[in-house]
């Protein structure tokens, strides 16, 4: 019965297989130096070597799988912070004890009162077209510069400043008129 077991020795390993045992500590090290958070390290040496394996299939001989790897890895981690510099993600963290405990309690007034009001908002950003919208959030929302929203959203300065204009005027606006049809709805304002 012990014949019918293969062993570690008797059991093909293929050439990535084979690759990746080899080199993945190194690329791991590599990565660690160039990368910020420890769990993307995994993510992107994932990504090289799976871009490794696409390419086995070509004519070209790879006499160096070490520098082929970093190679790869180089483009990979540059395209990572690119990225990461075009579309941060921040993350609130301070924020999340504080909303478990407001789900915890009771409503208030206040709070119900803030609900109906976010709501309103949501409404009237929904309303604003897509690119007045994004321009918004970067500028408000992300605090960036209008240079720097620029840079993350493709568009030029000016066009970034015309837009968060027109995306304030019709913020403005839309709920200016939800003001006034809840106090008319309310029988506060009468024409």
């Amino acid at each position: 019965m012990a014949r019918d077991r293969p062993t570690e020795s008797s059991v093909a390993v293929s050439p990535a297989q084979a690759t990746y045992q080899r080199y993945a500590s190194a690329l791991s090290r590599y990565l660690v130096r160039r990368v910020q958070r420890r769990e993307d390290v995994d993510d992107l040496t994932q990504e090289i070597f799976e871009l490794f394996v696409r390419r086995k299939d070509r004519t070209e001989v790879i006499r160096d799988p070490l520098a082929y790897l970093f190679r790869i890895a180089f483009h990979v981690v540059g395209t990572a912070l690119a990225d990461k510099e075009r579309n941060p993600v921040i993350f609130d963290s301070q924020r999340l004890p504080d909303d478990a405990a407001a789900e915890t309690r009771g409503s208030s007034d206040e709070e119900a009162e803030q609900l109906v009001a976010e709501q309103h908002v949501r409404a009237a950003l929904a309303q604003l077209p897509a690119n007045h919208l994004t321009a918004l959030l970067l500028v408000e929302g992300q605090g960036m510069s209008y240079k720097e929203a620029a840079r993350a959203s493709g568009f030029s300065p000016s066009t970034i400043a015309t837009y968060v204009m027109h995306a304030r005027a019709g913020l403005k606006l839309a709920l200016d008129n939800n003001r006034k049809e809840n106090a008319q709805a309310k029988g506060g304002l009468r024409k």
